[in-house]
């Protein structure tokens, strides 16, 4: 078996439907995938069914907003877990508390992934949080809803994983005219696919502890780093040049709105930043999947790969190659 497919953790499946909130987004659509592989019925709460147009026929479509406590309650009834992502949207913290809200109501377990100031007491995450809100501002409200969920009666588990590897999609073509733009100090890095694995675990495995977790690759890195393993999988060289300018209009070409904001503002902060990995986040991270995380490495290797198939195949047609979401 290849060391990166799921590992077959003989997991407990029932009839009941697990609940996927945002299955059309970078972390929602690998947490669909990795549950399809391990066999588990899904349902996805969409605004529209055409946006999962692409899933299995067999994948169930509850249609409805965030906003909407009655569509939420219908989502929920009769799943066993269900995963949950903050949308990029001013009113994250309103939305959250309507889905957190349904899940206590409903006896539901909830997963959630995204920035949280993790801590075994109460008093030490609103210390991380207050010291994280002043470095990043705009982090407040995420900041909040996570330790909302965290406290919550759903037996949460709280996923916190680093920078994603697939953010570097924003600069193809930066990359691979030989320049990387994106600003980066030293920060913890993963693989969106390690993040579906890891929440498909917990949504399938009741016997998961509740709390948070880290979710890294094996070591944090540089932009620097960064650049030269880009160099080795594309076979050219790859210099670190970091423009805020430049990643500003990549963000806001790649997403607009308030998720490009979001991102713009996330790159102001890691651009600064030095924060090791440590073994613990790693160990945490393998406790989850089952096996080690995915390095960059290994990453770059195999998206240089499908961005030269990709080519390959456009070329005849002369097709300009779209900026790539994560």
């Amino acid at each position: 078996m290849n060391a990166l497919e799921p590992t077959p953790v003989p997991l407990p499946l029932t009839s009941q439907p697990i609940l996927v909130v945002g299955a059309t987004g970078a972390i929602g659509s690998q947490v669909v995938q990795a549950l399809l592989v391990r066999g588990a019925r899904v349902r996805v709460f969409v605004r529209s069914p055409e946006k999962v147009s692409t899933l299995p026929d067999d994948v169930e479509r509850a249609v409805g907003t965030l906003e909407d406590r009655e569509a939420i309650a219908r989502a929920l009834k009769g799943v066993r877990a269900a995963f949950y992502v903050s949308p990029h949207d001013a009113a994250e913290e309103t939305l959250a508390g309507n889905f957190v809200s349904a899940c206590e109501r409903e006896g539901v377990r909830l997963v959630f992934s995204g920035v949280h100031a993790g801590g075994a007491t109460r008093l030490s995450r609103f210390v991380q949080r207050t010291l994280f809100g002043l470095m990043m501002p705009h982090y407040k409200p995420k900041l909040r809803l996570a330790e909302r969920v965290r406290t919550s009666r759903t037996s949460a588990v709280v996923l916190v994983p680093g920078n994603y590897y697939q953010m570097d999609e924003v600069c193809r073509d930066e990359v691979q005219a030989g320049r990387y733009p994106l600003p980066l100090g030293l920060v913890p890095r993963v693989d969106t696919r390690d993040v579906g694995e890891a929440a498909a675990r917990a949504l399938l495995d009741p016997a998961l502890p509740s709390g948070d977790y880290s979710l890294v690759g094996p070591e944090s890195l540089s932009g620097e780093q960064t650049a030269a393993h880009w160099s080795a999988a594309l076979g050219h060289a790859v210099s670190f040049a970091p423009d805020l300018a430049l990643t500003d209009a990549l963000f806001e070409r790649a997403y607009g709105g308030r998720k490009a904001l979001d991102c713009q503002k996330s790159y102001r902060l890691v651009g600064k930043i030095s924060v090791k990995t440590t073994p613990a986040q790693v160990a945490q991270t393998a406790f989850l999947l089952g096996r080690a995380p995915r390095t960059f490495a290994e990453y770059t290797h195999d998206t240089a790969a499908a961005w030269q198939a990709g080519n390959l195949a456009a070329e005849p047609q002369e097709a300009p190659r779209p900026v790539l979401a994560s």
